[in-house]
């Protein structure tokens, strides 16, 4: 998606192609951001609706309540029967693992979200991508997290069940950021947007 953006009143304006006038930060953050809460139950309605089992989530921690802190969604409005949190850093891991045990379907892992993704061999029906990732020195702003969160996509696509749900964290932000190669890529294997803002949520029905 493209977009044209300028200045007024020393705030930047973006206006992605099709859609209205919104003002950005100076890191490019959309103005206001919203709470992802209202998305994280949306997805977990979803979820539920169409008999999902697995979700694996990538990129995982107790944040605060402005972050949704989606895994405590997760335990307590599915009725998920695994439950994957991964995470490059321990203490996120030992967080969650805290914060869950009263949820056995909950399980902390400490990887790397992609290699995990490509070793994983069971069905997930929501995957839940909302993980760190640098840009190379010299790269476009955010190129990094685009090409990183499309190698986690890629990792996952095969492994998606027929009905499914691609939920990114974070995407109320210029592009390219990490939804950019996502979205056209799974739209092409028969996801459809739901919504996007805060997140955006793919579903195939």
């Amino acid at each position: 998606m493209s977009s044209i953006g300028w200045m007024f009143n020393g705030t930047r304006l973006v206006r992605p192609c099709g859609c209205g006038i919104l003002p950005v930060d100076e890191e490019g953050w959309w103005i206001p951001r919203s709470h992802p809460g209202a998305s994280l139950a949306e997805a977990a309605r979803l979820f539920d609706l169409m008999g999902g089992r697995t979700i694996i989530e990538i990129g995982s921690g107790l944040h605060g309540d402005t972050s949704g802190n989606s895994i405590l969604a997760w335990a307590t409005k599915t009725a998920a029967s695994r439950i994957v949190a991964v995470d490059t850093d321990e203490g996120r891991i030992a967080e969650v693992r805290a914060a869950t045990t009263a949820h056995p379907a909950v399980e902390g892992v400490v990887a790397d979200g992609v290699e995990y993704l490509h070793q994983f061999t069971g069905t997930i029906d929501l995957l839940y991508l909302d993980f760190w990732a640098p840009d190379a020195e010299g790269a476009v702003p955010g190129i990094g997290r685009a090409e990183a969160y499309w190698d986690a996509y890629y990792a996952a696509r095969e492994k998606m069940g027929a009905r499914a749900i691609v939920l990114i964290d974070d995407t109320d932000h210029i592009h390219p950021w990490k939804h950019t190669f996502i979205v056209p890529a799974a739209r092409k294997d028969g996801f459809r947007v739901a919504y996007e803002g805060r997140q955006t949520l793919l579903w195939r029905e």
